[in-house]
């Protein structure tokens, strides 16, 4: 494994914080230069940070002209996919099997709670009193609940590589028409199985996982086939 200096390590995290909390948009052409001077440091270790960012495909480099967001193809799509289905399918068999202890309980009023605010975003939406971000930015929480559940650290880190990938085709998936309504009713099918008394091994709620991914999934490809 490669060996990263101090202020490397720096360049990279900066770099990928901005990426995972969206600071920085699909289609647009960043500066290595412009970027290594917002944090005080030259472009060497900035260049070695954006080649490494490349080979985890947070980004794509452009050469002589900068880097922009890594953008996703179908082949990346089937993968992430293959991912979430594997981790949030996983975290969802582990609620519904401890569903009953307390921090089951708890992750469950969480997960309600998502609920709660997707319904009533839904309803407001027809008013253009929110946007489609805030709705989607309950959707995340609802899976980032389900994952933080297990408590397990390298699920956690794997979710939250991928969730930024995505985050653009879901919020495009979003104005389809019909499918913030549908988003939720998935969602909520999640929540039912987990909760399913019947099923006590969780398998329901697995599958309801994978009912979802499978549903997002194929819109995202077909938005992707659209481009």
């Amino acid at each position: 494994m490669p060996k990263y200096t101090s202020i490397q390590e720096t360049a990279y995290n900066y770099v990928r914080n901005k990426v995972l909390t969206g600071q920085l948009q699909p289609n647009v052409l960043y500066s290595e230069t412009k970027m290594a001077a917002e944090i005080h440091i030259s472009r060497t270790p900035m260049k070695d940070a954006l080649v490494r960012l490349s080979q985890d495909r947070f980004i794509d480099i452009i050469p002589s002209k900068g880097f922009c967001l890594h953008k996703m193809s179908e082949e990346d799509i089937w993968h992430t996919y293959q991912a979430r289905t594997a981790v949030e399918g996983f975290c969802a068999m582990q609620l519904a099997q401890h569903r009953d202890e307390a921090d089951g309980q708890a992750a469950i009023r969480a997960l309600e709670g998502c609920l709660t605010d997707m319904s009533r975003l839904l309803a407001e939406m027809s008013q253009r009193k929110v946007s489609l971000e805030e709705l989607l930015e309950r959707d995340l929480q609802f899976h980032q609940a389900l994952v933080d559940y297990v408590q397990n650290t390298e699920l956690a880190q794997l979710f939250n590589t991928y969730h930024y990938r995505l985050y653009f085709f879901a919020l495009e998936s979003l104005r389809l028409d019909g499918r913030p309504e549908k988003a939720y009713q998935e969602h909520r099918k999640v929540l039912d199985a987990i909760l399913d008394p019947e099923d006590t091994l969780g398998i329901h709620a697995y599958l309801a996982v994978v009912q979802h991914m499978e549903s997002t999934r194929n819109i995202m490809l077909s938005i992707l086939a659209a481009e």
